[in-house]
């Protein structure tokens, strides 16, 4: 039992840098601030548009049993409750008051993504990245690149109390391995559900050709036109498709391979915007996150090598991922 609990921690709780967590936290509160700037519009059209919610979410149900639907869910409402996530995006952006502020603006963006699909269209592009942002709130995100981090140095400088100047912590990696797992279960699901439903004829060309043609007119997608044309290579991607899918799961059993296959899913996201149009932008995110932070070494130690940047051993991930 011991030895698994052992494996457990090693693998979830590994002693690491907190600084690709700070880096991870500027790059999703600004992605997520750059998507709220234009996104108040559809929300206001929405509840105006709509007397009641045709398909509340779980969330709200939960906070119209609290706030009633004619307080929040109005132009006044939704505006001051818009104005009030950007400011603690940008609190956590800079990182001021760090866990709270983000914790709000994580919670802030939530209710908008569960609003905006209470009126029976609903996808899930922004599940991943939305948990991975509120788990944020739960790490050490500010303890780089903070100015949490300059007044707590501050104060410790005047006080002349000691400080933990080591730059590490055994809690700054679990957030990306979680959004990790839910990377690859959403893959494994999409993947699952072709052969489930669909079986080998899903892989016959035909199907793929049909919605990269509907999809191509539609959104007046001239590669996804001429990829539709072409039935061996529909057939080909078709099966790439489903193969990638299935085997991204195998991506959180070989740690130093996992960097390949979030290229792969950066790959594969390009192609479905491309040639389909399909905006998976937050999935995207995740990815160049998971490629960048989650294992360092592929990219930190050749930097180290030729710039000698201030970062901590990058072994440590390395030997912890060796425990297992």
């Amino acid at each position: 039992m011991t030895r698994w609990i052992e494996r457990w921690n090693a693998y979830w709780f590994p002693r690491t840098s907190t600084l690709p967590l700070a880096l991870c936290r500027i790059v999703a509160v600004s992605a997520q601030l750059f998507w709220l700037r234009n996104s108040l519009g559809e929300q206001i059209h929405l509840a105006e548009k709509n007397s009641a919610f045709i398909y509340p979410q779980l969330l709200i149900r939960g906070v119209t049993a609290i706030v009633p639907r004619d307080v929040l869910f109005t132009p006044s409402g939704l505006t001051g409750l818009h104005w009030i996530v950007i400011g603690a995006g940008v609190l956590a952006l800079v990182g001021f008051f760090t866990p709270v502020a983000l914790l709000i603006f994580a919670l802030g963006n939530w209710i908008f993504v569960a609003h905006l699909y209470s009126y029976a269209d609903v996808h899930h592009p922004e599940a991943v990245f939305s948990i991975l942002l509120l788990l944020l709130a739960f790490a050490p995100v500010g303890d780089r690149l903070s100015v949490d981090a300059l007044l707590r140095r501050q104060v410790a400088r005047r006080s002349g109390r000691p400080l933990d100047e080591s730059g590490e912590s055994d809690v700054a990696i679990w957030p990306l391995k979680v959004a990790h797992v839910l990377i690859a279960l959403t893959y494994l699901s999409t993947g699952l559900t072709k052969l489930v439903f669909g079986g080998l004829a899903w892989m016959n060309g035909y199907t793929l050709q049909a919605y990269l043609l509907a999809d191509g007119l539609r959104r007046n997608l001239p590669l996804g036109l001429w990829v539709a044309q072409h039935r061996t290579l529909c057939v080909l991607l078709s099966i790439g498709t489903v193969i990638f899918e299935l085997l991204f799961f195998v991506s959180l059993f070989l740690p130093r391979k996992a960097p390949y296959f979030f290229l792969g899913g950066l790959v594969f996201q390009l192609g479905l915007l491309l040639t389909a149009g399909h905006k998976f932008y937050p999935h995207m995110v995740v990815l160049v996150m998971l490629l960048f932070f989650l294992q360092t070494e592929w990219w930190l130690v050749p930097l180290k090598r030729h710039f000698r940047l201030p970062w901590v051993s990058p072994g440590s991930r390395g030997q912890a991922q060796e425990a297992l």
